[in-house]
């Protein structure tokens, strides 16, 4: 649902602090300001802008960032099967382009001088099993940013692939 991770990171930080809950579409930002007022959270600003556009005035500002980026939706097909015969290579392409935009832009609004205490950490999610959209775009960022995979501690899922078709991907994905 729009805001559902928004209000998860809201109750986690037991509504302190502040969360900025950008959503480029103007109606899913109303349903997540509904929900958001629905479940009583006070620590959420919201707004509509393109991430990309939005980095610079926000360069070096938050201790964490969650880039649940735009995707082909390649990772839902048994949930919704239109999928895997309404996206192209074109699609999954495209996204890839602005999934790589997005992370960069995420990055650099990320404040790198509070990492040592927990801050300057960011995590990348998508909702596609695409290499181009997932692994690909992570290679992307570790080449431009100075940055580094850390391990989330998390039991479940897969590692990433290192190597996929004639391409090599950083190993620390």
């Amino acid at each position: 649902s729009p805001g559902g991770k928004t209000s998860y990171i809201c109750q986690l930080m037991r509504n302190t602090g502040v969360v900025l809950a950008n959503d480029l579409k103007a109606e899913r930002q109303k349903a997540t300001v509904a929900n958001l007022h629905r479940l009583g959270v006070r620590n959420a600003v919201t707004c509509c802008k393109d991430g990309r556009k939005l980095a610079p005035s926000v360069k070096n500002s938050f201790d964490r960032v969650l880039l649940d980026a735009p995707c082909s939706g390649l990772g839902v097909i048994s949930r919704d099967p239109s999928v895997k015969v309404q996206r192209t290579i074109g699609d999954v392409n495209r996204c890839a382009h602005l999934q790589k935009e997005l992370l960069l832009a995420a990055i650099d609004a990320l404040n790198h001088k509070k990492a040592k205490s927990g801050g300057g950490c960011m995590v990348y999610s998508t909702c596609s099993v695409a290499v181009a959209e997932n692994e690909e775009v992570v290679n992307y960022a570790l080449s431009k940013r100075d940055i580094k995979i850390v391990d989330a501690g998390l039991d479940f899922g897969k590692p990433g692939f290192t190597r996929y078709q004639h391409k090599r991907v950083h190993p620390s994905l």
